[in-house]
């Protein structure tokens, strides 16, 4: 008999225990976007994950304002609600390739809505064949990526695509990693030309995810192999006057067929807290602390 375990849902399927109050008001309420699943704050709305999504890549466009009808938000709210639709959509299809979306509001119980007093605009990645048996016959649905991986890569998506930045913003988007190599409960730092010592990153080429950049640059300066884990964070610097954006993914490694030419060489595995400390740099030193107060088990008991 095959098995499909998907542990996150328990409390869902169990009954969920509610905390009191709208859950809208209160994820964007909190400081930790990360663990709210929050994607990006606007001036009047913000972009959630579904934490129980329909389907891969499931996010909310949610007013900040408690409301439960199109008509009780002033204008400038539905204005940008709607406006943040294109964006996310387009991140949606450079991250997870989807075919297709659903796109739509259920307002009121009677319609649907689980949240009925405070609306909300669902934005569902679709595939060709993705209602197929399981959904359908067996009311389960497969979803092939933990929602932390499906977070950080839409969120990168995201910051290098210039939402929220202002006009005339010209920093250079690139996108780069965190490296954890659990094998060894070590991170791995890049060794730069110039001899200081940095978190891999680089350019997105044309047709690349965000993501799909951050694993490509970790293969080729370090050979290493590796996979999304979690979303790390942003960091905007000056390099040569030129303004620079990068979004940090954490990722999890193992080494490639071109390790052994890196390691010690331009590739250095320290441990954890070592590793803070020898960035050269206060901002990387700051996305890679930040990585690892979320890194829990991805490097092991003790890290």
């Amino acid at each position: 008999m095959e098995r499909l375990w998907t542990p996150w849902r328990m409390q869902y399927v169990g009954g969920e225990v509610r905390e009191p109050g709208c859950i809208f008001c209160l994820r964007p309420a909190g400081d930790d976007d990360v663990a709210s699943l929050i994607l990006h704050r606007g001036t009047t709305a913000f972009v959630i994950m579904n934490l129980y999504p329909y389907n891969t890549g499931h996010v909310m466009v949610v007013p900040y304002q408690h409301a439960a009808t199109l008509a009780d938000l002033p204008p400038e709210t539905v204005t940008e609600i709607f406006g943040l639709l294109p964006w996310v959509t387009a991140a949606q299809q450079r991250t997870l390739r989807c075919e297709g979306f659903n796109i739509g509001l259920n307002i009121g119980s009677v319609a649907g809505a689980g949240v009925a007093d405070h609306l909300h605009v669902h934005v569902v990645p679709r595939w060709e064949g993705d209602a197929n048996f399981m959904p359908i016959i067996a009311n389960t649905m497969v979803l092939p990526e933990l929602i932390p991986v499906t977070y950080a890569k839409l969120r990168a998506e995201l910051v290098v695509s210039g939402l929220g930045r202002e006009p005339g913003d010209r920093a250079l988007p690139q996108a780069g990693a965190v490296v954890l190599v659990p094998a060894e409960r070590k991170v791995a730092l890049r060794r730069a030309r110039d001899g200081s010592l940095v978190l891999p990153k680089g350019h997105i080429e044309p047709g690349e995810a965000a993501w799909q950049t951050a694993l490509r640059e970790v293969g080729e300066e370090m050979g290493l192999r590796a996979q999304v884990a979690d979303w790390a964070g942003a960091s905007r610097f000056t390099v040569d006057g030129e303004e620079k954006l990068v979004a940090y993914l954490t990722v999890t490694a193992e080494p490639g067929p071109d390790w052994e030419a890196h390691l010690g060489v331009d590739t250095l595995l320290l441990d954890p807290e070592e590793a803070v400390a020898a960035l050269t740099h206060d901002g990387a030193r700051d996305i890679l602390r930040s990585a690892l107060d979320r890194a829990g088990s991805l490097l092991g008991a003790g890290a």
